[in-house]
């Protein structure tokens, strides 16, 4: 496993967040509800933050001054990206990355995911559709465990 930025966030409750590329209509209100109560306490909120729900979450949580673990579908990046700059010389981004691949793939998903997954002591998912990649995620989880959640 490969970091970045503010190494300390790892030791604070972390809350995985998944949401599918396509999701049902009521996934974002429902997301951004559920990222402004979250943002309220002191859990870090770790994501691929790559779908679009995601990344409106991503942004709800920066504005409202909250760290976040981005947890990375292939190698670190070489350069932080603009809008995450400022948050990551704050101190309050960390990059996470669990495979040495420059480029992201289906395979780099999935084993970022169920890493994700590992580190967080909760797991919340956005509504689904049930033929979603996320839906054997959720599932096994649901039945191995009690920190899995849908909003």
């Amino acid at each position: 496993m490969d970091l970045s930025g503010n190494k300390e966030l790892l030791d604070r409750e972390l809350v995985a967040f998944f949401a599918s590329r396509t999701a049902p209509s009521e996934a974002l209100s429902l997301s951004s509800r559920w990222a402004r109560q979250i943002a309220k306490s002191n859990k870090i909120v770790i994501s691929g933050f790559h779908s679009p729900i995601e990344r409106t979450i991503l942004d709800i949580l920066l504005a409202e001054g909250c760290s976040v673990v981005v947890a990375l579908g292939r190698s670190l990046y070489q350069k932080i990206p603009r809008h995450l700059q400022s948050a990551y010389d704050d101190g309050r981004v960390l990059f996470v990355s669990f495979r040495n691949h420059s480029r992201p793939s289906f395979s780099n998903s999935q084993l970022r995911n169920w890493a994700t997954t590992d580190l967080a002591t909760e797991v919340v998912f956005a509504p689904f559709d049930p033929t979603s990649q996320l839906a054997t995620l959720h599932h096994t989880l649901s039945l191995g465990t009690t920190k899995c959640t849908l909003l």
